[in-house]
Formats: structure tokens, sequence, C-alpha cells
């Protein structure tokens, strides 16, 4: 009786998971596999990326019956799959790249093709489903990413300019020269001694054109991260709790809010600090009890992390001064308390977005029932 009982409750809990849907997602295709609640393959097909295809494939998974959606690419070739799911009423989950590349690595089947990633996708969605993020069709913190990295982008080839410049700068011998080479009255500067260089030498000449390009491309980035910015500063500030913090201007909270995503894809404030890398690791062992850095996360999250603790290390009286000043009371080295202090201030920050997301999401409520 017990062995003619086995069956049954297995398909009950077939039918109470249903079924998932892993989605490879590609410019022009994408690869969809669908997997019961024990992992069996049910349906394989790829359909194309676009708007006429989006309703064939959802028709088609749902005659197997209800189904989980796991993407990988949500931010990039799956985006707009996935808020078609989201805007028919799917659960839909962002898979990242790196769960998908270790249930392949350690599947039973090697090698890589569009339905094995899907496949793993699949089983990512199955096996660890508690540890995704939801999706949820929201275009604020892409916006934001997408204007901080331009901004970053375009930030890093001013610098090379200015590196070009101070070098061309050097080898013409014209003086000292200012720190922030690329305020407009650094350039002027410049432009003035330079043109008081008299000579026939065409290296010389060469050198000059060098600096006039140079200074050239330094004021067209001015400007390019100036309308960059005018475009961030009313998209961060309805993120009101994240600004109050120390250290936080209009281009922190970009970055934060943009590299973050939607905040309630995210467990909990230690999924968060892993996520940008600010949480350090275990690595302990018998009777070794430690933990060591964690080079891993989202880097750029972490750098405004830093950057917020830097300015919070500096600020007699705050209270980010007062913690890292304890932690270094305990032994710790000064890296290492700033690494306590970044991890402390992950978890603030974790739920001063939640904050905003929730007065966000109110708002938004609001304009669209009006």
């Amino acid at each position: 009786m017990l062995r003619k009982d086995l069956p049954i409750r297995d398909r009950g809990c077939e039918e109470r998971m249903g079924f998932v849907a892993g989605v490879d997602s590609h410019k022009d295709s994408l690869s969809i596999v669908v997997i019961d609640s024990v992992g069996k393959d049910v349906d394989r097909f790829s359909v194309g990326n676009d708007l006429a295809s989006f309703e064939a494939a959802f028709k088609r998974v749902r005659r197997h019956g209800k189904a989980v959606w796991g993407i990988e690419g949500t931010g990039a070739y799956g985006r707009l799959f996935a808020d078609y799911l989201v805007g028919v009423n799917a659960m839909v989950y962002e898979v990242p790249g790196r769960l998908t590349k270790r249930h392949r690595r350690f599947g039973t089947r090697t090698g890589k093709s569009d339905p094995i990633d899907a496949r793993a996708i699949a089983e990512v969605v199955l096996r660890e489903k508690d540890r995704l993020g939801r999706y949820y069709s929201d275009d604020v913190h892409e916006e934001l990413r997408l204007l901080y990295d331009h901004r970053d982008q375009l930030v890093n080839a001013r610098v090379q300019a200015i590196n070009r410049l101070r070098t061309a700068a050097f080898r013409l011998q014209l003086g000292n020269m200012p720190r922030d080479l690329y305020r407009e009255k650094a350039l002027y500067l410049i432009e003035q001694r330079a043109r008081r260089i008299k000579t026939s030498s065409t290296v010389v000449a060469a050198v000059l054109k060098e600096i006039e390009f140079a200074i050239a491309a330094i004021r067209l980035y001015n400007e390019q991260i100036a309308e960059v910015e005018s475009a961030i500063h009313p998209l961060a500030s309805r993120f009101s709790s994240l600004l109050e913090m120390t250290g936080v201007s209009s281009i922190v909270a970009a970055g934060i809010v943009g590299h973050t995503g939607d905040v309630r894809n995210i467990r909990n404030a230690d999924a968060f600090a892993m996520r940008s890398g600010s949480a350090p690791l275990p690595c302990s062992s018998g009777r070794t009890d430690r933990v060591r850095l964690n080079k891993g996360g989202n880097r750029q999250l972490n750098r405004m992390l830093h950057t917020m603790a830097i300015v919070q290390r500096r600020i007699a009286g705050h209270p980010g001064q007062e913690y890292y000043r304890k932690k270094l009371s305990e032994g710790k080295s000064p890296a290492a308390a700033l690494r306590s202090l970044k991890r402390r201030l992950a978890t603030v920050v974790y739920y001063r977005l939640l904050d905003d997301y929730k007065g966000l999401s109110a708002h938004l409520g609001s304009r669209s029932a009006a």
C-alpha cells in the first residue's frame, strides 16, 4: 500500500509546483525549454524575439499548465519578452548568467547550445527559486543605470583627454599645471601659454596641435557630462530617503539605484551586501574561524559604498566615523575597518531603497489611476 501511495503523492506535488520554462534570449531568437517539477523535459522550441512570437510562445507553454518563467538577460535581449510576460500576469524570475553556467557545468549533458542553456536556466529556477529576484516591469532603475554608465564612460574618456593634455603641456614646459584640468579656467590658461610658443619645428607644431585637440575634446565631454547629469537629477530626486544619507549625491544615487535594479528582487539586506561585494566570504576550517575579502559582486555598487564610507569617515562626530573608530579600537586595520563600515552602509542603503520604492510605487499607482 505504501508503494502505491508514492506516485499519487508525487503527482500531487507536481500539480502544486507546476512547470518551469527557461528562456535563453538572443537578438533574433528565444530558445525555450519547459521542465516539470522533477526536472523532466516537457517541451523545447525556439521562436523569434519579436512581439508577434511572444503570444505564440506563451500559449504553447500554457497548454502544459501554469508555468513559472526564468529568463537570462532581462536587461538586454530578454527584456521585451519579460515585459510581455509580466503584462499577462506571468511570474518571471531573473536568472544570473553565473548560475546558468554553474548548472550547465555540472549537468549530465556536456557542451553548450541554446537548448542546453535554456534548460540550465529552468533548472536554476526549479532548484534555487528562493535565491532569485522577481522581474518587475519598472523602467526607472534601468534608465538611471543607462544614464549613470553613460556618464561614467564620458568621465573616463575625459580623463584620457586630460592625460594627453598634461603630457603634451609637460613636453613643451608650459609651467605648473592646474590640478583640475577639466575646468574652463585651466583650459584657457593652457591655451594662452601654448599660443606664446613660436617655432618652426614640426614636432613642436604637432604637440601644439595635440594640445588643441585635447582641449576641444575636454570641452565637448564637459558639455555632454553636464547634459547627462541634468537628465539624472530629476530621476534621482525620487529616491529622497537614499539622498538623505551622507555621501550620496544625485550621481551616486543614480549608480546605486541603476546597478541594484529593482530592490524588491533582492531577498534581504545580506543578499544586497553580497551583490555589492561588501559582505566578507567565510573562509573557515576546523578550529580556524575567519573570513576573506569579497572580490566579487557588482563592482560599481562596491565603488559607491566605498565613496560613502570615505566621506563619512572624514566627518567629525558622524556615526560613520564613530563606527570606523570603534572597529579600529577592536584591533582592525584601517582597511578592514573601512570594509566593516561599507558592510554596515550596505544594510542601511538596502532599507532606504525599500522605503523609496514603496513611495515610488504609490506615486506611480496614483498617477496611473488618475
